[in-house]
C-alpha cells in the first residue's frame, strides 16, 4: 500500500475525512476532500482541506484543482440535555407539557432530559425546532 493511500486512510479513520479524485482530465485531475460529522468535534477548515490535499498530491500530481467540503454542523447538533433542561427553564415548562405538546413519550423524554439516554437526530431536530418555533411566536407578539 503507497504513502499516499495509507495516509488517506489514516485521515479517513482520525477526522471522518473522504479524500477522491473525481475527474481526470487533460493536464491535471480534480481532487475532491471533505469532512463529515465526528465523536471529537475537531472540524478542519476550507483552506486546512486544501493544505491537506496539497500536502499529499504534490507530489503525484503537477496540476490538480482542490473541491474542499467542510463540515458544517446541523442547527440541532447544540442540543444535549443540558440545552434542553435551559430550554424548559425559560419557557417555565414541564416535562409533561412538553410530552404533550409534541405527541412523545413522557419517560423518554424524562431520560433525555436527565441524559440517561441518547437522542437521536430527529429527536435532537424536533426539540430544537420546537423551542424555536415558541421563539418566532414570542417575537410576534412583541
Amino acid at each position: 500500500m503507497d504513502l499516499i493511500h495509507k495516509a488517506i486512510l489514516r485521515y479517513r479513520d482520525k477526522y471522518n475525512v473522504t479524500i477522491r479524485e473525481v475527474k481526470k482530465r487533460e493536464g491535471g485531475v480534480i481532487i475532491e476532500i471533505s469532512q463529515d460529522k465526528t465523536m471529537d468535534g475537531h472540524y478542519f477548515s476550507q483552506n486546512e482541506l486544501r493544505e491537506i490535499v496539497k500536502s499529499l498530491f504534490a507530489s503525484v500530481h503537477e496540476n490538480f484543482h482542490i473541491g474542499a467540503i467542510p463540515y458544517k454542523p446541523l442547527a440541532h447538533d447544540i442540543v444535549t440535555s443540558k440545552w434542553l433542561k435551559i430550554q424548559l427553564a425559560e419557557n417555565a415548562m414541564k416535562i409533561k407539557t412538553l410530552a404533550s405538546e409534541l405527541g412523545v413519550n413522557k419517560k423518554t423524554l424524562a431520560k433525555h432530559h436527565s441524559g440517561t439516554a441518547d437522542m437521536s437526530n430527529e429527536e435532537r431536530g424536533m426539540y430544537y425546532y420546537y423551542f424555536q418555533s415558541l421563539k418566532v411566536a414570542k417575537n410576534e407578539e412583541e
